[in-house]
């Protein structure tokens, strides 16, 4: 029996052993794909994040589209952490956007061009000034508008003067004992010549035997009347100006010129002067005068060209450019006017400190010389850096919107208590987000009109349009930004399509009214937004328009006019 059961328990060896292996097979197979569904169960528990090809800023934890532009989000694969004035742009946002850059190389061709802007003014030579020879009142002016031409010897006017109707009495008198007192009467003759009565006139009245009332005034000036003093109406004493006048067969060309510039200017160089209102004409001149005492409040000095004006073609009060010949001997770097921005008293560029890299980089620059389509840098760039020449403002708006520094911000602002907002100004998210785009694009065609890019002002006005075509304007809770939205989109649209920045120049005004009227309506964004008003803008009617900044940068002439206005009002 015994040996029955020993040679069972051998036979059943075998089978126990696969029983064996095969538990430990299965503990370990099963407990593999336990780990292995652990392993999953934790990875599903990591959650992803998404972020937009055109905004890397924009993180989310949830697949969707962009709040920002629609499209679809993608999963965000960026761990590193960038300083202050370095970000990410994705590629597809860098090609869309057609971001350029060039490798600067730090040399200077010996010869250059230097860009002036000024304003043709009237020759203060040729200016003369038209006044009363004796008191009295002005009855008449035929004098009536800037502009007149005047021709001496004109009559100008009529004035009664008191002290001349007595001269004249005094000289009827004496015509009667002209033949005794002969020397009497000649005098009294003679003093009516020294107020540039006529032979005529005078013997008129001995004729008459009536003196005259009312006296004609006869111009001892020839020119064309820039500025009238007098009044009908008004007494005048002896001297007093009536108006001016400025001979324009020859006017000045008034330029500033930068402390920086001074040195490579000198008097009788060459010039080639251009006006947009002679529609690209050329004049070539001679520097014929250079200011000995610089202005402190601008830190120029005023340069001036004389030019010959046969035709009248040049008109006090157009703007004007000097194209200067210098040599431009050095190791400075110049970068094209497109790679820079200013903002306040700084001037910021692009670099891609990593070439292979979407990665950008402000940096602060120290600008020297302007030449034609350059300027030249003193300070902030080395040779063989790679600047964003093309597509620079669309990479600070990304900075700005990454809350990095950028050509409004150096700092990343601190996190604040939002602020009560009024009931009258309170909406909804999508409202406040929108109405923030379409803020943003328009400050990037304001900086983009302040430099004078035809190129940039285009494509963001371009974007403008596109943002507000985005918005439905059905989800907005309140009525009056609707509107508001509804009255920008035409203007937007239209600015777009201008070939010519003066064209967009003149529609920014329409936009900027409106969308001062949007700023006032919505809640604020977190800091002050400054109305600013430029008085010589709209050919002197004035206009408006919003900035981020306090400092004064003009979108409606740019480096001609850079400072020309001031705060009207602070949204805050």
């Amino acid at each position: 029996m015994e040996k029955y059961k020993v040679e069972s328990i051998k036979k059943a060896l075998p089978y126990i052993g696969i029983l064996i292996v095969g538990i430990l097979l299965g503990t370990f197979v099963f407990r593999t794909d336990s780990v292995i569904q652990e392993q999953n169960a934790e990875h599903k528990e990591e959650k992803l994040h998404y972020t937009c090809s055109m905004h890397p800023q924009y993180d989310s934890s949830e697949e969707g589209q962009c709040p920002h532009c629609g499209m679809d989000l993608i999963v965000s694969n960026n761990t590193s952490v960038l300083s202050l004035s370095k970000f990410e742009m994705g590629e597809e946002a860098v090609a869309l956007a057609n971001i350029q850059t060039m490798v600067v190389d730090g040399s200077i061709e010996k010869k250059g061009e230097l860009v002036l802007s000024g304003v043709i003014q009237s020759n203060e030579n040729t200016n003369a000034v038209q006044t009363t020879l004796f008191d009295g009142r002005i009855d008449k002016l035929y004098i009536k508008s800037v502009g007149q031409y005047v021709k001496q010897g004109d009559e100008i006017g009529v004035i009664y003067s008191p002290e001349l109707y007595l001269a004249q009495d005094k000289l009827l008198t004496s015509a009667s004992y002209k033949d005794t007192h002969e020397k009497l009467y000649n005098a009294a003759r003679n003093s009516l010549g020294l107020w540039k009565m006529t032979d005529e006139q005078i013997d008129e009245i001995l004729e008459s035997g009536k003196p005259m009332v009312n006296f004609p005034l006869i111009a001892d000036v020839s020119g064309t009347v820039t500025e009238i003093i007098a009044n009908e109406g008004n007494y005048y004493d002896q001297g007093d100006a009536l108006f001016k006048v400025s001979n324009l067969n020859s006017v000045w060309a008034v330029f500033d010129a930068y402390e920086s510039q001074i040195g490579s200017l000198k008097k009788n160089q060459e010039v080639v002067l251009r006006l947009n209102a002679l529609k690209g004409k050329k004049i070539k001149g001679r520097i014929s005068f250079i200011e000995p005492l610089l202005q402190t409040s601008k830190r120029t000095v005023a340069v001036r060209v004389e030019i010959p004006n046969p035709k009248g073609e040049l008109k006090p009060g157009m703007f004007a450019e000097a194209v200067v010949l210098i040599n431009r001997e050095g190791k400075n770097i110049t970068v094209p006017k497109s790679a820079v921005l200013w903002t306040g008293k700084r001037s910021i560029v692009y670099r891609k400190p990593i070439p292979t890299s979407s990665t950008f980089e402000m940096v602060e620059i120290v600008l020297g010389d302007t030449y034609a389509d350059e300027y030249e840098v003193l300070d902030g760039l080395a040779a063989g850096d790679e600047i964003v020449i093309n597509g620079t403002f669309t990479v600070d708006a990304a900075a700005q919107l990454s809350r990095k520094n950028s050509m409004i911000q150096r700092k990343r602002p601190p996190m604040e208590m939002e602020k009560e907002v009024p009931k009258e100004l309170q909406i909804n998210s999508y409202t406040k987000s929108k109405i923030g785009d379409v803020l943003g694009s328009y400050l990037m065609l304001k900086d983009a009109l302040v430099s004078t890019d035809i190129k940039q002002s285009t494509m963001m006005a371009k974007t403008l349009t596109e943002v507000l075509q985005g918005i439905e304007t059905d989800k907005f809770n309140n009525e009056e930004l609707k509107l508001a939205i509804a009255n920008i989109k035409p203007i937007a649209k239209d600015i777009a399509a201008m070939q010519d920045i003066e064209d967009q120049r003149n529609s920014f005004k329409p936009l900027s009214d409106e969308m001062v009227s949007l700023a006032k309506r919505s809640p604020r964004f977190g800091r002050a937004l400054y109305v600013q008003f430029c008085p010589m803008a709209d050919k002197n009617k004035g206009a408006s328009w919003i900035s981020l900044n306090e400092k004064i940068r003009n979108p409606y002439f740019g480096d001609k006019m850079l400072t020309c206005g001031s705060v009207k009002e602070v949204l805050d």
